[in-house]
C-alpha cells in the first residue's frame, strides 16, 4: 500500500512526506519528487500539513 499521511517539514530533507510504514520503507519520509514518482496516494498537494512543534521558529 502506498499511502502518504501528511507533509511536514524535515529538519536534514525539507518538506517532505510522510508515508504509511506498509510502504516497506526503512525510512518512511519521502521528498516531493520521490512521492510523486512512486505513486503514493493522495496527491502530494492533497496532504495534510504537520509541522513539529518548536521547530519552526529558530531562535539564538
Amino acid at each position: 500500500m502506498k499511502r502518504g499521511l501528511f507533509r511536514t517539514i524535515d529538519t536534514f530533507l525539507g518538506e517532505c512526506a510522510r508515508v504509511h510504514e506498509d510502504a516497506g520503507d526503512a525510512f518512511p519520509y519521502l521528498r516531493p519528487e520521490l512521492y510523486r514518482l512512486l505513486g503514493f496516494q493522495p496527491a502530494y498537494e492533497d496532504l495534510p500539513l504537520v509541522t513539529p512543534h518548536g521547530q519552526e521558529q529558530h531562535h539564538h
